[in-house]
């Protein structure tokens, strides 16, 4: 199953959410007036006969029971739903007592979390998400929340970063990759916003009782007025509501149960199928069967959110109720390593981050850069040796699966990560530092005409501290080669989500500014374009996010000539060549004849304009639209890495997390 097809599979859970939300809210509003007649039926017996000839059908009561029930749910789901779209995985992270984890820190646990997930995002093609440390958390979990890629954020617990090796680690930081991927975040914070509203009965009740209570207590001994019994009948509804809250709270618990636990098995595959390692996820899982260890959350708001973690967020003995929100730990672990005996072990101890000779302690590899994205079986086997498992169809030179990274591919992630300066990497821990970075990359793509030009902007653009940080950078990273520098943006994108928005909107018209200094836009500048607009823009709130507007290839001719003629001449020598790729591309859209266009036609779309448009079909469209971009590319047999790079770029305008080219 690839990405479009998950993201199909995810629109249609959501629909069956839906379905499953108005069954269950129609459920309990028909409960409520059926415990109420029965209430008052037993209370009065006039009444029993009355409403008996009528097969308990009360009109009046019904409409009451129902106009009020179904309003008060579906608002609380709403408003609970709009906080979490406000807030995004930030929110649901900060809610769960994280904290922000910064690359460069001193904590060598937590940089190393830290190198995983960078890995593993840059690898996707996926802009870096932030990641915080629950450091409450003593047990193994972790999760994944935001509405898209660009919005996610990874938690795990201190009991993770703590117990687990780093091929464990990894493992575990796959499985959440996997529900980034495969469109199930959205669909977690959803649900979250569901039980809200199908337990806002009880939360209703619960207060109501409170606060009468609190009243009778100040009326207590006054005798002088019958307020008594109005308290009374007021503490036993309150008391009503919340027993029969209890039914949205049991409703609640099933409709999480139904659409959770299958989601696992496939998260816990695609963590094999990305790593290449059955023996990391299936440790990390074992661990979690220790008695001593476990996967609890103690955070008081993880019960709403306990389908997002990793693992069961209660005891480990819940697993097999009724309602679990996630499989049999011994069942998921069998389906990964068949050969597991049901023996889990009694002792973990924790990870010598210290020791040289532990093998999940070792560097990162290194490759020395050379002018393509290539590798031989066997320098690939000894980036990871013993780890991966290449075939020959794995090192076919091809275009990588959408939102299907593998272990070839993190391997190069860590080691083109692994060729940015420790110092570098050490110095930037705020945004203001990793401002610096972004100026210094920019700088790189200058001549020295150009670039005194743009320092010159830059001292009366920005303060001295950065000014200095950006000369700091750049003279640490000018020999850093063009496949380490997008790695390295991207980097920087997760720091500068701590930005305030105004801050972020100087920022980018900065980069602008030093974009167009010498009037043309570079490749590396392309690309780095592509990722403000589709992650920090978005994030901001100075752009929406990608939305629907073309569903057939005709209504975008225009467009897909634009691009795909760039593509044919950019990867050809001839202009022949050229056009016999942008032929071979067509042919694979459904579109009547297409031509291509003038290398310079002003009475066109700008290829960014383009691109933009294009971002906007829909996503079977956009399945073909980046079909043919990557036939286009590889017609004459080879993906420079410039033509890679591109690729990906376009890619990321279109919304799709494309992993690196090899």
């Amino acid at each position: 199953m690839d990405f479009f097809q998950h993201q199909d599979k995810a629109k249609r859970r959501t629909a069956a959410l839906v379905i499953l939300y108005i069954f269950a809210l129609l459920l309990l509003a028909a409960a409520f007036y059926g415990i109420i007649i029965a209430v008052l039926a037993y209370a009065a017996p006039d009444y029993r006969e009355t409403v008996s000839r009528n097969f308990f059908f009360e009109p009046g009561l019904f409409l009451a029971v129902f106009g009020t029930v179904i309003p008060i749910v579906s608002l609380a789901s709403l408003y609970k739903t709009y906080c979490l779209s406000v807030g995004g995985g930030k929110a649901v992270a900060e809610s769960l007592g994280g904290r922000l984890v910064y690359p460069g820190g001193v904590n060598p646990a937590e940089q190393r979390l830290y190198h995983v997930v960078e890995e593993m995002a840059i690898a996707s093609g996926i802009p870096v998400p932030p990641v915080y440390m629950m450091d409450n958390e003593p047990g193994i979990n972790a999760f994944a929340a935001g509405l898209s890629p660009n919005d996610a954020v990874i938690g795990v617990n201190r009991g993770a970063v703590e117990l687990l090796t780093r091929d464990e680690l990894q493992g575990v930081i796959a499985h959440e990759f996997s529900h980034i991927l495969n469109g199930d975040m959205r669909l977690n914070l959803r649900i979250i916003g569901v039980l809200f509203g199908l337990q806002v009965l009880t939360v209703i009740g619960y207060y109501g009782f409170r606060i009468v209570s609190q009243f009778g207590g100040t009326r207590r001994g006054n005798s002088k007025d019958n307020s008594g019994a109005v308290i009374l009948v007021a503490i036993l509804a309150s008391l009503l509501i919340m027993v029969l809250g209890g039914i949205g709270m049991f409703l609640s618990a099933a409709v999480r149960a139904a659409i959770s636990r299958q989601r696992e098995f496939l998260a816990d595959a695609s963590a094999v199928q990305f790593t290449r390692n059955p023996h990391g996820i299936a440790g990390a899982l074992k661990k979690i069967g220790c008695p001593k260890i476990g996967s609890a959350v103690r955070a008081p708001q993880a019960a709403e959110a306990s389908h997002m973690f990793f693992s069961n967020i209660g005891s480990l003995f819940s697993l097999d109720s009724l309602f679990a929100t996630h499989p049999n730990l011994t069942t998921r672990i069998r389906r990964i390593d068949s050969t597991f005996d049901g023996k889990f072990p009694a002792e973990v101890t924790r990870v010598n981050l210290f020791d040289a000779s532990s093998s999940q302690q070792q560097s990162r590899p290194t490759i020395n850069p050379t002018s393509r994205y290539s590798m031989s079986p066997a320098t690939a086997a000894s980036l990871y040796a013993g780890f991966l498992q290449t075939t020959p169809q794995a090192m076919q030179p091809n275009t990588p699966q959408i939102g299907q990274p593998n272990a070839e591919r993190i391997a190069v992630a860590s080691a083109l990560l692994e060729n940015i300066p420790q110092e570098v990497t050490d110095n930037i821990r705020d945004p203001l530092s990793a401002k610096a970075a972004f100026y210094a990359v920019l700088l790189m793509e200058s001549d020295d005409h150009v670039r005194n030009r743009q320092l010159a902007y830059l001292i009366g653009a920005e303060n001295d501290y950065v000014v200095k940080a950006t000369r700091w950078v750049y003279g640490r990273i000018a020999f850093l080669s063009p496949q380490s520098l997008l790695p390295f943006t991207q980097r920087l994108t997760a720091i500068l989500r701590s930005l305030s928005p105004p801050q972020y909107r100087r920022f980018s018209e900065v980069v602008k500014t030093l974009i167009h200094a010498d009037n043309r836009v570079s490749l590396l500048e392309y690309a780095m374009t592509a990722l403000l607009q589709r992650d920090l823009d978005v994030y901001f709130g100075f752009a929406k996010p990608l939305s629907v507007k073309y569903h057939s290839a005709e209504s975008v001719r225009e467009p897909i000539a634009v691009v795909l003629s760039l593509l044919a001449r950019y990867g050809h020598d001839t202009e022949n060549a050229a056009r016999s790729a942008f032929l071979a591309a067509v042919n694979i859209l459904p579109l009547s004849a297409l031509e291509m266009t003038a290398a310079e036609d002003s009475a066109l779309p700008s290829p960014h304009e383009s691109l933009t448009i294009l971002s906007q079909v829909s996503l079977n469209l956009k399945r073909q639209i980046f079909a043919a971009m990557t036939t286009c590319v590889q017609h004459d047999g080879q993906i420079t890495v410039k033509e890679g790079e591109l690729l990906r770029a376009n890619a990321a305008m279109l919304g799709l997390p494309t992993p690196m080219f090899l």
